[in-house]
């Protein structure tokens, strides 16, 4: 196993792992291994809704903007309990699939990706995280056919769900 890049951050030693046995990643991690951790936050799915507004609609634009949103809201949560956008440590991604044909599905699916991808990595180095891509969370995408609201106000695209783990003190 080639271990790529290791950081210490307040007490909890966490080791990003990239290993040329797996295949190489896009704008996440393969893995992080969390040593000595202090609090394990696991927070239920966040979509790109936007608190504070009533009826909290969801925010106009797209996929890109929701995606952001929907990071944004995993971030106040974990600044809810201390931590910080360097301490969420896996994100699970479930992106709406497209209406689009069987043929066109691919170039559809291709387009999200990247649009989706440039949100998430934007919104990562806005907060801190490096350029070179080596200290991102771990990430899984999953295709659904429905991301499920009770009164959306535009198609909800996405849903993300976080674990973040916040070192002792």
């Amino acid at each position: 196993m080639n271990i790529d890049y290791k950081t210490e951050r307040g007490g909890a030693m966490r080791t990003y792992l990239f290993t040329k046995r797996a295949p190489t990643p896009g704008p996440y991690s393969q893995a992080i291994c969390v040593e000595d951790a202090g609090k394990m936050i696991f927070l239920s799915g966040q979509t790109g809704n936007i608190p504070g507004i009533k009826g909290e609609p969801v925010i106009a634009g797209g996929l890109g903007p929701q995606t952001t949103q929907a990071l944004k809201n995993i971030l106040a949560i974990v600044e809810t309990v201390g931590g910080k956008i360097q301490h969420i440590v896996e994100l699970k991604i479930f992106l709406k699939d497209s209406e689009a044909s069987k043929e066109e599905r691919p170039l559809a699916r291709a387009a999200a990706r990247k649009t989706l991808n440039e949100a998430y990595e934007e919104f990562f180095f806005q907060y801190g995280h490096s350029r070179e891509r080596k200290n991102l969370p771990a990430r899984t995408m999953v295709w659904v056919s429905e991301v499920p609201l009770e009164f959306p106000a535009e198609d909800t695209l996405v849903e993300i769900t976080a674990i973040a783990v916040i070192p002792k003190r």
